[in-house]
């Protein structure tokens, strides 16, 4: 039997595709097999060539489930729903901040008023405060049309060039964590090593004070090198306590437990 070629599309029209990324594998039925990932991305390329992308329909449903969940969540007062929804917005627009991001729908509008009435509805705010809350629970994250950043060349993960893509994951931080990236040349302050892999880096105050946000107060570390040293001042806690010539009475692990819950 002959293989039968896939569709072609004339130039002149347009083409949609669903977001996703194909994957050849092997398969003892047919000689080729693919399977789909959904990257949560729909994309288009219009009459005059140029290619355009959107958040998926599936990917905007699962989102906007979320906000909806936080939103008409009862156990919540305004502040707090404020404060959850604040991560889970800027998370989205951070992750689509190359595709299209204009009109209504994606610039959350209708959401963003649906969560507003909510908020007004408490007896403790007021249109001026839930205008506070709304600015917080939908932080703007600036968006650039197909300005993301093409692989170089023909590099590889696996290609042994650490530099490389040591310099090119960190570029997916901004703000505090982009500049001491850079100023640490892309290398952990913990460990000295590049962040080569998927572990996430965080950002590390030194001196311990959230509060402190001065450039010589701040790292950026892996995530395991991070936990590690939050485990270490726990231990440091724990031996200062014990080594005051006191026996390890009831009471005073009790208050140890205290201080380790805080």
């Amino acid at each position: 039997m002959e293989e039968i070629p896939p569709k072609s599309f004339p130039p002149s029209k347009a083409r949609v595709q669903s977001c996703s990324s194909w994957r050849q594998t092997e398969s003892s039925v047919t000689p080729k097999a693919y399977s789909k990932i959904n990257l949560g991305w729909h994309f288009k390329v219009q009459k005059n060539g140029k290619f355009r992308s959107t958040p998926s329909v599936d990917n905007f449903k699962a989102f906007r489930k979320k906000v909806k969940h936080i939103v008409n969540n009862s156990n919540y007062g305004a502040t707090t729903k404020a404060e959850k929804l604040a991560p889970v917005v800027r998370g989205w627009r951070n992750y689509h901040k190359f595709c299209k991001m204009d009109g209504s729908k994606f610039s959350l509008w209708h959401i963003n008023h649906r969560a507003f009435k909510v908020f007004n509805k408490e007896t403790k705010q007021n249109r001026h405060s839930c205008q506070e809350l709304i600015k917080k629970a939908f932080p703007k994250v600036p968006y650039s049309e197909n300005k993301h950043i093409s692989v170089k060349g023909t590099k590889s993960p696996y290609d042994g060039d650490t530099a490389y893509w040591s310099e090119r994951n960190s570029k997916i931080y901004d703000g505090e964590t982009s500049k001491a990236l850079k100023k640490q040349n892309h290398r952990c302050a913990s460990c000295g090593l590049k962040f080569i892999d998927e572990e996430r880096v965080h950002l590390h105050h030194i001196d311990g004070n959230h509060a402190n946000w001065k450039k010589n107060n701040l790292e950026a570390i892996h995530e395991s090198c991070h936990d590690y040293k939050h485990m270490s001042k726990k231990r440091k806690l724990r031996t200062s306590e014990a080594g005051c010539g006191e026996s390890r009475t009831p009471r005073l692990c009790g208050s140890l437990i205290e201080t380790e819950a805080l």
